[in-house]
């Protein structure tokens, strides 16, 4: 198994906002008007209301976005859904727009790329075991290789997780070090 077979994948990065999820829904939007991001980009969904939920989805034919608090605390997911795009552009992408959202929302919104979870959103093709582990850990590692990455090993039912931390610098750095 490698990463080449698998389409299915994001990262999540860790956010510190002083304000309400509701907010994400016009800057969404104004995503969806201008063509933000790369993609096609469909609606946004808003799930804000419910505890522990994708919060403001911004859906996409290749990939969402969303404001997430499912995984751990809020941060920024991208999951890709489309092949085309390797694990170096799924991160890209998910940095990029960790960017854009602090550009917008100018202070009030801080990611911390220190924090940050892979995820692969595909059973099959990456499972939560060991075996699936030891086909993903060398390209992640490839990847990050300054970054601390730990599989989240404690319940396989759940999808292959890891942790990503001890990347110094913010969005932008990462993004421009890619």
């Amino acid at each position: 198994m490698s990463l080449l077979n698998l389409h299915r994948l994001g990262f999540k990065v860790r956010a510190a906002f002083d304000g309400k999820l509701e907010e994400f829904i016009p800057v969404f939007h104004g995503w969806i008007q201008r063509k933000a991001v790369d993609g096609l980009l469909v609606d946004v969904a808003d799930y804000s209301h419910l505890p522990n939920s994708p919060g403001v989805v911004l859906v996409g034919f290749e990939a969402d976005r969303s404001m997430d608090a499912t995984e751990g605390p809020l941060g920024l997911l991208y999951m890709r859904k489309q092949p085309g795009a390797g694990l170096k552009d799924a991160l890209r992408a998910t940095l990029d727009s960790c960017v854009k959202l602090e550009d917008e929302l100018k202070g009030r919104l801080r990611f911390a790329p220190s924090d940050m979870l892979f995820i692969a959103n595909d059973r099959l093709a990456a499972p939560n075991t060991e075996a699936g582990w030891k086909a993903i850990e060398p390209e992640l590692k490839a990847l990050l290789p300054k970054a601390s990455i730990a599989r989240d090993a404690s319940d396989p039912r759940r999808r292959l997780t890891a942790r990503i931390s001890g990347l110094a610098g913010d969005a932008r750095s990462l993004l421009a070090a890619l």
